[in-house]
């Protein structure tokens, strides 16, 4: 992989009863809850969060937390231009959900798992970006948060489920575009006029448009004008009707009327919520104190398996000589026992470094075989966990990944036979250029 610098992140914990209003265009924010609650300001959101939550911060919001009794948590900062040298160019615009897990689906255990081993990865850069002593395991670090943010935690991965493929470009000239929105605000913005700005067809920029977010184009643009809108509400000094013209609203009725929908206030009373009255007093701590509450969250996620079989793969691929590399026929055995751990009876599927792994796989176009023990697949949610995983990674890499693949499906019995032809047919109907085999052990 290219070489990048690696002064990326910084990591900080924070006690406190009120943050100041923070703001950033240039980096998002992860921060986990380390002791106590916190009522959490992002945008137009309120929520509630406590020990052991995480939530983000996407790059241009404006947000706070206040706690009465007092909190303490880890604020991780990670310049968004850090996302474009591990993944795909302009991915410094790509937004964020705070979990894997559908709310309405939490039987997903796997992808419950998957947040703690996040957050896991989270608690550690504390020690690696404030002990010197630990500097050279930085550059992994980084590298990991941003593949994990781009390929998992990214809100196009909601659009994008049901093997309904975008191509490396098509993302690309997403991001683009959501770059042309944030810095021609100003302006009277038509989705005519950004398809012109990308040299596009207007059906197909909708197209586009509609594969990747979903929201409409003038949805966004709102939502746009509306965080510029209130970071100059809240940091400047300037009048409504100034930054009613600065943000691109038509007319100070129109501004009005989208931000007391969005914000349920007019902008003077959103102002004065959060500028008047307001008195941080939040306190950096040291690093041995830092060190200590960290350290308690991460006995807690002592359970939490990062050791996989996938992830060494992942790091002799990263490591070795690239040339050694592309000649080899890379196997990966989604169901070695070290990808996998017992919780009590329940076998939850970890896969960590799987997406790390594919993002190697669609930098050098590598062949990868896909191993499947069918004695794992027999229970209907097992098979779901792996159709799930199947049809996320399609979305994100597309057919010129995927048309490398080969799977592989162990048999041992007639039953699993059985279920295996039933998964190929599947497999073929969804990945038509990918091969799948059964194979008789």
């Amino acid at each position: 992989m290219k070489p990048f610098r690696h002064d990326y992140i910084t990591s900080q914990v924070l006690r406190f009863h009120q943050t100041a209003l923070r703001y950033s265009a240039s980096a998002l924010s992860v921060v986990a809850i380390l002791e106590g609650c916190a009522q959490v300001k992002r945008f137009s959101r309120l929520s509630e969060m406590s020990a052991g939550d995480v939530f983000f911060v996407n790059a241009g919001e404006v947000w706070a937390m206040t706690s009465r009794e007092g909190c303490t948590a880890l604020c991780v900062e990670i310049e968004t231009a850090l996302l474009p040298q591990v993944s795909y160019p302009y991915a410094d615009r790509v937004q964020l959900v705070d979990s894997l897990v559908d709310p309405d689906q939490t039987r997903e255990v796997s992808l419950v798992y998957r947040d703690c081993i996040f957050l896991k990865d989270i608690l550690e850069t504390y020690a690696l970006f404030n002990q010197k002593e630990k500097a050279s395991q930085r550059p992994l670090m980084e590298e990991k948060l941003g593949l994990t943010l781009v390929m998992e935690y990214n809100v196009q991965n909601e659009v994008n489920r049901q093997f309904r493929a975008v191509s490396e470009d098509k993302f690309v000239r997403y991001y683009r575009i959501l770059d042309y929105i944030v810095t021609h605000l100003e302006e009277k913005l038509s989705l005519q006029q950004a398809a012109d700005a990308e040299k596009m067809q207007k059906s197909y920029f909708a197209q586009l448009w509609k594969q990747n977010d979903n929201m409409t184009f003038l949805e966004c643009v709102s939502r746009c004008r509306l965080r510029e809108a209130e970071r100059r509400l809240l940091f400047t000094a300037e009048s409504n009707a100034g930054i009613c013209k600065a943000c691109g609203f038509s007319d100070s009725k129109y501004f009005y009327r989208n931000f007391q929908q969005e914000f349920q206030m007019t902008p003077s009373q959103w102002k004065s919520r959060w500028t008047q009255g307001r008195c941080p007093d939040e306190e950096r701590l040291p690093l041995t104190e830092g060190l200590r509450c960290v350290a308690v969250q991460q006995r807690q996620l002592d359970y939490v398996k990062t050791d996989t079989r996938l992830y060494q793969q992942y790091l002799w691929l990263r490591e070795g000589p690239e040339a050694k590399a592309a000649a080899l026929e890379l196997k990966l055995d989604l169901y070695h026992p070290d990808n996998v751990l017992m919780l009590g009876q329940q076998r939850v599927l970890t896969w960590y470094g799987f997406d790390l792994l594919m993002n190697i796989v669609r930098q050098r176009q590598l062949s990868v075989t896909l191993q499947l023990r069918m004695d794992c697949l027999l229970e209907s949610q097992d098979q779901q966990e792996f159709e799930e995983l199947i049809a996320q990674v399609y979305a994100r890499l597309g057919t010129r990944v995927t048309k490398n693949w080969k799977f592989e499906l162990a048999c041992r019995s007639e039953r699993e036979l059985d279920q295996a032809e039933k998964l190929c047919g599947w497999l073929q109907k969804k990945l038509p250029t990918c091969k799948a085999v059964c194979v008789l052990t």
